[in-house]
């Protein structure tokens, strides 16, 4: 045994400089002789090196949350609501991953996510909404990214549909991110979604339909309320610029005058209207959030025919997008368990359910698309010993289903 370590020692001192400061180093190095130096890491517990570098190459999300209560009707993901004991991860298991990585690259001493400019903590939920589970106790969000951005030095992406103004919980886990994110503007990106597919937005519109002029304003100012404050908890981090708007609206087709670009923009100017009446003058030395900035059309602002955002494309444009993805299935299906396993480790970005299952997402590359590709979803057979690693998830939603 010791004089594998020591083997292991003498490669490691001979790595180049250059080699360790790459993007995914774990990749360019000859993983047969780092074999072992993972083990009695709790979290690698069934890991080989080879996997190791496969989950550390193109790192994008480890999820906090799974599921969605918002509902938006533009929904990429097509995510739903989770059972309230499966929607969370557990907290322990963050200290865990932190640990294990953090355990990881002082064995190295090489930083295994070098290249990595962000984690996202959600990829089917709204951050805001929920508690993170403990074994002894509730935490929130801003636990858990304080713990990964203290160990792995690595930004944290927080990105949310606003929340209940009037749910206390999710109020102060917000103020508390926004006051640490202050402290340390290095810890934490925060992007606030606006658009008008939120549910809340569809019963306005379907008032609308049924000729409920009240009802429909009612909900329609409960919508401008939320974002309104949302964008004003985190306001000083957008005048730091490290908070940023995502704006989404459908394109003119046929029956979505209600989302279209004209009517996204009116809502936009209303919610920066109630922030006025929040913010004050201070509103005034944000360019960034002025209405024409925001509301200019460009191409990112368009949603894409995916999900539940379908509903909102016409027919030829839906089969167009479903001939891409037939053709996408075919192609990976012709291609061997050894070439799919390659392909993944090179072309996609690595994600983490909150039981540990490793999932990859990678653009697909033959169908419609206006700013960006559609993803597609695809498992792995790879797991981290997480504590909660045999709670059930529903996998994340995927236009196509492609096996590994």
């Amino acid at each position: 045994m010791i004089q594998k370590l020591s083997n292991k020692n003498t490669y490691l001192k001979k790595i180049p400089n250059l080699v360790k400061d790459v993007s995914a180093p774990l990749t360019k190095l000859d993983l047969n002789l780092l074999e072992g130096i993972q083990k009695e890491i709790p979290l690698f517990k069934n890991n080989s090196m080879s996997e190791i570098a496969f989950i550390t190459k193109n790192l994008e999300t480890l999820n906090f949350f799974r599921g969605c209560a918002v509902g938006c009707s533009h929904c990429l993901k097509n995510a739903k609501s989770f059972d309230k004991n499966k929607r969370s991860i557990l907290f322990e298991d963050i200290i865990r991953f932190a640990n294990g990585f953090k355990n990881l690259n002082e064995r190295l001493g090489i930083n295994v996510f070098n290249g990595i400019n962000y984690l996202n903590i959600t990829d089917d939920a709204n951050p805001s909404d929920f508690p993170i589970k403990g074994l002894n106790r509730e935490h929130t969000v801003t636990e858990g990214i304080k713990i990964l951005f203290e160990s792995l030095k690595i930004p944290l992406l927080y990105v949310t549909s606003g929340w209940n103004k009037d749910s206390k919980t999710a109020q102060k886990s917000a103020e508390e991110l926004a006051k640490m994110a202050i402290k340390n503007p290095e810890s934490t990106k925060i992007e606030i979604s606006i658009n008008p597919f939120s549910k809340i937005m569809d019963l306005s519109r379907e008032a609308l339909k049924n000729n409920n002029q009240i009802k429909a304003e009612y909900y329609r100012k409960l919508y401008i309320s939320r974002m309104a404050n949302t964008i004003a908890t985190f306001f000083p981090l957008i005048k730091l610029k490290k908070a940023d708007i995502i704006y989404r609206h459908a394109s003119d087709y046929k029956g979505n005058e209600l989302v279209n670009a004209k009517a996204t923009a009116e809502l936009y100017k209303d919610i920066y209207n109630e922030l006025g009446s929040i913010i004050g003058s201070d509103l005034e030395l944000v360019p960034q959030l002025y209405p024409d900035i925001i509301t200019k059309e460009a191409p990112a602002h368009f949603i894409e025919p995916s999900g539940r955002a379908r509903a909102y494309f016409p027919f030829d444009v839906n089969m167009k997008v479903q001939e891409g993805l037939i053709q996408e299935a075919l192609d990976w299906n012709r291609l061997t368990s050894e070439e799919k396993a390659d392909f993944l480790k090179n072309n996609s970005l690595k994600c983490i359910d909150i039981n540990g299952n490793i999932y990859t997402s990678r653009p697909a590359t033959k169908t419609f698309c206006i700013n960006s590709p559609l993803e597609i979803t695809t498992p792995t057979n790879i797991k981290l010993n997480f504590i909660r690693n045999n709670l059930e998830t529903k996998n994340v939603f995927s236009d196509i289903e492609l096996e590994y």
